[in-house]
């Protein structure tokens, strides 16, 4: 039918009559050979769309559990391609577009799939899987070494570490950058020396070294869900095919004398891959010296545990009982919502408050999660939608980056009310907590409060934001 479409518009074009054109019948050789033309093939269509985007992590010696390098990996692989892009669950990429929530720029590094992509590969499967003509397979993909630029120091763990087992650990290293006096923080990278494991790796501040107390500077010690320490802020995170984290080169975030940082890795030991890891971090201080136009500072909220006082707090989400409010989510329950807000204060660090421009965020729950969403409620009454992860996954969190000018960035403002919303799914139907069960010995849902451990759960937001104070 699309040959004889075709012949039919060319026939319109040039002002000939049907009968002046002979059409191929639809066995005919040309009939076949017009087909195969416009057939969806492997090396022409498929090949390029697994390079750019599921090759970061589907590569030999990556992280992934097989390679897609080739045509007969994809052919060998091809239903799973078909179901996980299909529910867009590959590549990972938490954050979306949903009917109650629309975020305010495009993010950065986007690395999901178009709905064409996704079509084209369905398209392939169901036609056959053809592999196409070899002059039309792009070259192989290169690695290219993605490093920070200019890095001022890099901070490397003395003791490596080798997961032990298959099952995903938590590993954080005490690092110290020996900062005599006040550094700004523009630039930071991850390196993971063992790429096969490293799932994704956070870096944080502890001003008051309050992890000497877990580990010695250059070892480490687990910690499941955050550094277990009361005065960290967030600098940087990583996660496969993330490039450096960087602030344009007026601004950067300052880094008071003697403050030590913990560097989370997040460990996916594959069945014989026990190999160890040292794992390193690149930063780059603002050259030049003096301050810097515009501040970064990151900070986390959330957890809360108490009923809002001045403004921040736990709320009363719709399936919590009328009699109080309290963060616990019931075993078997199935759609249970946790809900907090806190308030952006008057003031910071004994100054009016500056407008806040929002560069980055995240969301962080446990295994119970299943759905996150952050938004904003401004003192002028408008609200803005800053981020939505309705297919919370545990194994794949990272922060979103805006992809915008300063200037252009959503701001945070005295007085503006930042809700956080989890939904959580407490039952056997969630895979996640089946498996955390069975970490535990456990066969039944158990009551899930606040917490650090496998079956505790969190509600927190990541914020990285940029500021004037002058």
């Amino acid at each position: 039918m699309r040959i004889r479409l075709f012949v039919a518009s060319i026939v319109a074009l040039w002002g000939c009559s049907a009968a002046q054109v002979a059409t191929p019948d639809a066995g005919s050789d040309a009939a076949v050979v017009a087909d195969a033309a416009l057939a969806v093939t492997y090396n022409k269509d498929v090949a390029p769309i697994i390079q750019t985007r599921c090759q970061t992590c589907h590569t030999e010696g990556g992280i992934a559990p097989f390679a897609l390098s080739t045509f007969a990996h994809a052919r060998n692989m091809a239903g799973a391609i078909v179901e996980e892009t299909g529910a867009k669950r590959m590549p990972p990429w938490g954050a979306r577009e949903t009917a109650e929530c629309t975020p305010p720029l495009p993010w950065k590094d986007d690395e999901r799939l178009s709905d064409a992509q996704i079509a084209t590969i369905k398209a392939w499967v169901d036609g056959g899987m053809i592999e196409g003509n070899p002059a039309d397979l792009p070259p192989p993909k290169v690695p290219t070494k993605i490093e920070l630029a200019t890095p001022s120091i890099e901070l490397v763990p003395t003791s490596s570490y080798t997961p032990i087992g298959t099952k995903d650990q938590f590993r954080c290293f005490v690092l110290d950058p020996q900062i005599t006096e006040r550094q700004f923080l523009n630039g930071s990278y991850f390196v993971p020396g063992n790429p096969k494991i490293v799932h994704h790796a956070l870096l944080f501040t502890d001003p008051k070294r309050e992890s000497l107390k877990k580990a010695k500077v250059g070892e480490s010690y687990d910690c499941f869900g955050g550094p277990g320490i009361n005065t960290n802020a967030l600098l940087g995170a990583w996660a496969p095919g993330a490039r450096p984290q960087e602030f344009p080169a007026n601004a950067g975030t300052p880094i008071e004398p003697n403050t030590l940082f913990v560097m989370q890795v997040h460990y996916h030991p594959h069945e014989g891959v026990m190999a160890p890891d040292t794992t390193r971090v690149q930063l780059r201080y603002m050259a030049g010296g003096g301050l810097p136009t515009y501040f970064g500072y990151a900070f986390l909220q959330g957890n809360f545990v108490k009923e809002v006082t001045d403004g921040t707090g736990l709320l009363s989400g719709p399936d919590d009982p009328a009699t109080g409010v309290s963060f616990e989510i019931p075993a078997g329950s199935t759609k249970h919502t946790e809900t907090m807000v806190f308030t952006v204060p008057e003031q910071l660090r004994g100054v009016a408050m500056p407008t806040l421009h929002l560069a980055t965020i995240g969301a962080h729950m446990h295994y119970v999660g299943v759905d996150e969403k952050i938004w904003i409620e401004r003192k002028d009454g408008t609200s803005q939608c800053l981020l939505q992860e309705p297919a919370w996954n545990f194994n794949w969190q990272r922060g979103y980056t805006y992809d915008g000018d300063i200037d252009k960035l959503p701001t945070l403002n005295a007085g503006d009310k930042v809700k956080l919303r989890c939904t959580y799914d407490n039952s056997v139907a969630n895979r996640f907590v089946v498996d955390a069960l069975k970490q535990q010995g456990l066969t039944a849902p158990q009551t899930v409060k606040l917490g650090e451990t496998t079956l505790d759960e969190m509600c927190l937001g990541a914020f990285q934001v940029l500021f004037k104070l002058f």
